[in-house]
């Protein structure tokens, strides 16, 4: 009786000492976003001093679903936006409600499940991407794969007169 005591002693203190299997190791950044820097011509980094409105679109086969993403920012240097479950991401770049870029990124989806706690995430690896040139100069892509880890993913050109500085 005394062993059994003893060993139901140990099994209870034992619970309090080592963590149960339901523990979350989940990462605190759990969505993929697309980082975007704007640059000038030379590649050095801008700021676009007026207003801007980014809008994602998304084609459901009957209609077309806009959601504003980021609704009127002044100096804004970078981007910072979700894509879509779909293969396709457009977004509308609004500058002070006067002239629109439109930049479509094609992509692979690529489920990640990292634990039954965490769910699955969603990354992407980047097809293609293209944009119109109204205010932006061009579209680059820097890296294709976008995951958790915040890093730059594309650059967006815009062409800066020389202020000779």
């Amino acid at each position: 009786m005394k062993k059994l005591s003893v060993i139901l002693c140990v099994m209870i203190l034992s619970a309090f000492f080592f963590p149960a299997c339901e523990v979350e190791n989940c990462p605190p950044n759990a969505l993929a976003f697309a980082h975007f820097s704007f640059v000038d011509q030379y590649g050095r980094s801008v700021s676009y001093t007026d207003t801007l409105t980014v809008i994602g679109q998304i084609d459901s086969g009957d209609s077309t679903i806009n959601d504003t993403l980021i609704n009127r920012e002044t100096e804004v240097s970078e981007l910072s936006v979700p894509l879509s479950y779909g293969t396709q991401t457009r977004f509308i770049l609004s500058y002070n409600r006067r002239s629109r870029d439109v930049i479509t990124i094609n992509h692979r989806n690529i489920p990640y499940f990292m634990n039954l706690d965490c769910g699955t995430m969603m990354f992407y690896e980047v097809t293609s991407a293209e944009s119109t040139s109204r205010m932006l100069d061009s579209l680059v892509i820097t890296n294709p794969n976008i995951d958790n880890n915040e890093k730059e993913n594309f650059k967006i050109y815009f062409t800066v007169t020389d202020t000779g500085e």
